[in-house]
């Protein structure tokens, strides 16, 4: 049988205030921006992007740091984003480098996926800027074209975007989706809250589902006790988004539940297979 490979790509490191993953560690609501908070606190979370080998074509979600973080991290973040998130990038992880070493073109990619476009998600977008479609939901599209602080241009200024084609689903957590390949097998699905247009992939095979969450949920602690983090478009919705991932992943058909920021899954690498699939 075919197999869909699900590749975790770990893309360096973020240091952030403790109240980014929880913002219950503290009182004050902008302790998640680090501002007037001693370093000495900041906790350094993974940055992970995720390649789908999917036998109907390859997909990136996220795209993690640019490269350019190791030289210009000011310049590439923006002020104010590299006061409250510092990047890390060793030398071969970022995405261009890592698909290469999967023996990979950037122009190879199918889709560029983006959960949303916070600057340690889409600050890479450079670097695959020839994949065939670079895709965000349209929620999120109209927010960072609207600007504001927590959005930098920088990564997409040069960058040919399109919005997903999101339609009705009852189905779907948030009543809308899009069936990438029309089988059933990847489907991104709305999950606001976050920020305005955070979106969730699910990927399915005939073994069971893997959910590509983004940040909704820094950690499995998140949708097990529903904590929300710092940084928050809509509480309401991202509390219920957080619900639905719980429910999700005590379904005994869910294989894993995978965020950009958790420390606690290690695998690389997940299987599954594509047989039975429409």
């Amino acid at each position: 049988a075919a197999v869909i490979r699900i590749h975790v790509l770990s893309c360096g490191e973020v240091g952030v205030d403790p109240a980014v993953p929880d913002r219950g560690v503290s009182a004050n609501p902008i302790a998640y921006t680090g501002l007037f908070r001693s370093p000495k606190r900041r906790i350094w979370l993974p940055v992970k992007a995720f390649l789908i080998e999917h036998p109907k074509g390859r997909i990136l979600v996220d795209t993690g740091w640019d490269s350019e973080v190791r030289t210009h991290p000011v310049r590439t973040l923006t002020w104010p984003l590299w006061c409250t998130s510092k990047p890390r990038l060793p030398q071969g992880t970022a995405v261009d480098e890592q698909l290469q070493a999967l023996g990979i073109q950037t122009q190879d990619l199918d889709y560029v996926l983006m959960t949303h476009m916070d600057i340690d998600h889409d600050s890479g977008l450079r670097l695959v800027k020839d994949a065939r479609r670079i895709l965000v939901s349209p929620r999120e599209w109209d927010a960072f074209h609207a600007g504001g602080v927590r959005y930098a241009r920088r990564p997409w200024r040069g960058v040919v975007i399109g919005k997903m084609p999101l339609q009705q689903d009852p189905a779907a957590p948030f009543g809308e989706s899009w069936d990438v390949f029309a089988d059933g097998s990847v489907k991104v699905l709305s999950t606001p809250g976050h920020t305005a247009g955070s979106v969730t992939i699910a990927v399915t095979g005939a073994d069971g589902f893997v959910l590509i969450v983004g940040d909704t949920g820094y950690n499995r602690r998140s949708w097990e006790t529903l904590c929300l983090p710092g940084p928050v478009q809509n509480k309401q919705n991202l509390h219920a988004a957080l619900a639905w991932v719980a429910r999700m992943r005590r379904d005994p058909h869910c294989l894993a539940v995978l965020a950009a920021h958790d420390a606690q899954e290690k695998r690389t690498e997940i299987d599954l297979k594509e047989e039975n699939i429409g």
